[in-house]
């Protein structure tokens, strides 16, 4: 192979890893902007169900609606941010938080 010939193949080899590596990038890229979209649209679905939630409890404590699970739901809830406020109180004294039994955080029924 003369020196010409390896010259060229030295150029071909490095231009289809060039191309290869710019494909390759194109589709990280790419995926990067789906991966991103895709998480902005779970945090936009998330966001409607927490809005959603408060208007269900919203209708419910004014008595627009009624539903025996969805009643149940926010009781638990209630119960939950009750529990929270303990917690938080607890932290802020300094005092060992006690950890309730895992029966008690159990789905109640929603």
């Amino acid at each position: 192979m003369s020196r010409n010939e390896r010259a060229d193949a030295v150029v071909d080899l490095l231009g289809r890893v060039l191309k290869a590596g710019r494909t390759g990038a194109e589709k990280m890229a790419r995926m990067g902007r789906e991966r991103l979209l895709l998480r902005q649209l779970r945090a936009d679905r998330d966001r409607l169900y927490r809005k959603l939630g408060k208007e269900v409890r919203q209708l419910l404590e004014t008595g627009d609606l009624e539903h025996p699970g969805v009643r149940r739901a926010v009781g638990r809830i209630a119960e939950i941010d009750a529990r929270v406020a303990e917690v938080e109180e607890q932290i802020r004294r300094g005092g060992e938080v006690v950890e309730p039994d895992p029966s008690d955080l159990t789905d109640a029924g929603a």
